[in-house]
């Protein structure tokens, strides 16, 4: 990233990440009822908001414009892979109907696991009291 992030920007991101937060507590709680399918559908749209905030960190969209069609190829790209898999069944009108919570669970972990290195990466590029500051991007989050 070569310049600080706008202010509008960060609040837009972290509300993101706290609908992902509150999806991953929801998710949690349709495994402890044994509902797997139903933690996944709760989980899904807070990954894809998570990953689209790590296209944001990335390509600065307060000075680029992407199409919907490249945007939608960028957040794919940044899906964690079992998310990536998801990404695919949905393409295919699958839904996640049938999934028990033992088979469930491990996506639910990695999508907390996601949103967590990406909170922590916007938590970094933040604006900070102080001179401005640049943010690189180029480290990968797991």
């Amino acid at each position: 990233m070569t310049n600080p992030i706008p202010t509008r920007w960060i609040s837009e991101m972290e509300g993101q990440l706290a609908d992902a937060d509150r999806r991953l507590v929801n998710a949690q709680r349709h495994l402890e009822a044994g509902a797997g399918g139903r933690a996944l559908e709760e989980v899904y749209p807070g990954v894809m908001g998570t990953a689209m905030v790590r296209v944001w960190l990335k390509d600065e969209p307060w000075h680029t414009r992407r199409s919907l069609e490249e945007l939608s190829r960028m957040v794919r790209d940044e899906l964690p892979s079992g998310f990536a898999t998801l990404f695919e069944l949905k393409l295919d009108h699958h839904s996640f109907t049938g999934w028990r919570a033992e088979d469930a669970r491990p996506l639910v972990d990695e999508a907390r696991a996601f949103v967590a290195a990406v909170r922590a990466e916007v938590e970094r590029c933040a604006p900070k009291p102080g001179p401005a500051h640049a943010c690189d991007t180029r480290i990968q989050l797991e």
